[in-house]
């Protein structure tokens, strides 16, 4: 009996210490890695937004390069069609007047019956024709000037004098002298009044003006164009540049 009872307790006095013992350890491992746990998570929760952040910049200052970009473009469209609308006016005015010269070389009058008048004539006709092929067929506008330049000295008294001029001044604002051109143009709107080319060569000077800067020059010219050939084309080209200047 007495055996017994010691066994018993041994076993109760082993249970005891052992549950004492193991108890206390486990609760601060646990609370030591839940610390971690949390503190790992804030530090990737900080560099998840530290990220997100710089990424928030990069994206907008590409938005703001692609903004600028835009703007660019959308300038450069402007410029392009402001000069594709010139190109076409160009165009537009050379096929009326090749038009005007065929009709002028074919009605040019001959003033005298005698035959060398009409060699005359002959000859003044094909120097007229020669210097117009050089700018339609062979494109060699520097020897076309030449050209018309020589005909208007050799041939004074032409009929064709106005458009050879208007020619003149077409071909040097071409060859970027603007100058000069201006002159030739004025001398078409000073010297010949009843010219069909005065009011292009009117539209043309304030063009030129336009272009040198002098706006109020230009603009005269441009309402002198409404006001004396309001139904013309060149007209209607002027109205459109005094509502730009």
């Amino acid at each position: 009996m007495k055996k017994v009872n010691l066994n018993v307790a041994i076993f109760m006095a082993t249970f005891l210490s052992a549950s004492s013992f193991a108890d206390a350890p486990v609760s601060d491992v646990t609370s030591v890695k839940s610390n971690k746990q949390i503190e790992k998570q804030l530090d990737d929760l900080t560099r998840l937004l530290e990220s997100r952040n710089r990424m928030q910049i990069r994206f907008q200052n590409q938005l703001d390069e692609l903004s600028q970009e835009v703007s660019q473009i959308s300038g450069n469209i402007e410029l392009f069609n402001h000069k594709i609308e010139q190109i076409e006016n160009r165009q537009r005015n050379l096929y009326q007047l090749i038009d005007e010269q065929k009709n002028a070389v074919a009605k040019a009058p001959i003033k005298n019956s005698p035959e060398s008048n009409e060699s005359v004539a002959v000859d003044e006709k094909a120097a007229y024709q020669s210097a117009v092929d050089l700018v339609l067929v062979e494109k060699d506008y520097e020897q076309a000037i030449t050209a018309f330049e020589a005909f208007v000295i050799d041939h004074p008294e032409s009929s064709l004098i106005a458009n050879s001029q208007y020619w003149l001044g077409q071909l040097l604002y071409k060859g970027k002298k603007r100058d000069e051109a201006r002159i030739a143009f004025l001398i078409v709107t000073e010297k010949y009044p009843d010219s069909s080319k005065r009011a292009d060569a009117l539209f043309k000077v304030g063009i030129i003006d336009e272009y040198l800067g002098k706006k109020d020059s230009a603009r005269a010219f441009y309402e002198k164009v409404l006001k004396e050939y309001a139904d013309s084309s060149a007209a209607s080209l002027a109205s459109k540049r005094l509502k730009a200047l």
